[in-house]
């Protein structure tokens, strides 16, 4: 089984490369349209949010989403558990190198390339200007730093997220392509891939559970709510709530979750009271 995230920069061929591995590999490409596939199996209070996600920008966006509603963060976690669960997959962005950074077996990637050059290979993409170029450059730049700032809490140009950095300045898209497709054929392999599909579903089904509980139980304490689930549908619940009314209903939307099997509740009661 073979898993491979790839980051990009606009103007960097990133999405090309992804495309030429996916093909030389035989896997399948997580492209934006996969993304909306899946968006489409959301709850339907999410599907727009779904829909704004897979464009990946805007400002009005992030201050819409994901500004004080953590469970959309969860949701989107699961959607990443979800894609790389499928197996021999190729995903392009989303944030897919973070959630997945602690999972074997996965290549993380991010294709770069200098802002002059970026630029210019704008402006023939879409004949643009060069001012008009690089306005839309910088702008890009910083609404996908801002994004993954808020819905992860991570910088996406910490190159520590990354097992190969590759600068398409010095590398047309196919030899980009190769040099990530060799990094593909050496990284060393999951001991055991059918275990590691089953735990990434697990994880994928534990964020969906995750999600209404952050989602209905509106107190800030209770953003901190974390699911963990076994391949069986049995669910652990941690973390802090305000008060015991709060427990009872996170372990009850689990519970009425389907698939699920049973709840171990291990959260905590932060009861808070203010007074002079």
């Amino acid at each position: 089984m073979q898993i491979v995230t790839i980051s990009t920069q606009v103007g960097s061929y990133g999405e090309v490369i992804a495309a030429l591995v996916a093909r030389t590999l035989g896997l399948e490409l997580i492209s934006r349209e996969k993304v909306h596939e899946l968006a489409q199996t959301c709850d339907a209070d999410y599907r727009d949010a779904c829909s704004l996600y897979e464009t990946e920008h805007g400002p009005g966006f992030l201050r819409r989403i994901f500004f004080d509603k953590p469970s959309h963060t969860s949701l989107f976690e699961s959607l990443a558990y979800e894609q790389a669960a499928r197996g021999n997959v190729v995903i392009v962005g989303r944030g897919a190198q973070i959630v997945l950074r602690d999972v074997p077996g996965v290549l993380k990637v991010r294709v770069v390339a200098p802002s002059e050059l970026r630029i210019q290979r704008v402006m023939e993409r879409y004949g643009m200007s060069c001012p008009d170029a690089a306005d839309y450059v910088r702008r890009h730049d910083h609404e996908r730093r801002n994004l993954m700032r808020s819905v992860f809490d991570v910088d996406a140009t910490d190159w520590a997220l990354y097992d190969l950095i590759l600068n398409t300045a010095r590398f047309d898209s196919g030899s980009g392509a190769r040099i990530v497709v060799s990094a593909v054929e050496n990284l060393p392999k999951p001991a055991d891939e059918e275990a590691l599909k089953r735990k990434l579903t697990a994880m994928a089904f534990a964020k969906r559970v995750e999600t209404v509980i952050r989602k209905k139980l509106t107190s800030t304490v209770a953003h901190n709510v974390t699911v963990t689930a076994t391949s069986d549908g049995v669910l652990t619940l941690s973390g802090r709530v305000r008060d015991h009314r709060d427990r009872e209903w996170a372990e009850q939307i689990a519970r009425e979750y389907p698939g699920v099997t049973s709840v171990t509740s291990e959260l905590k009661v932060t009861e808070l009271s203010f007074g002079i």
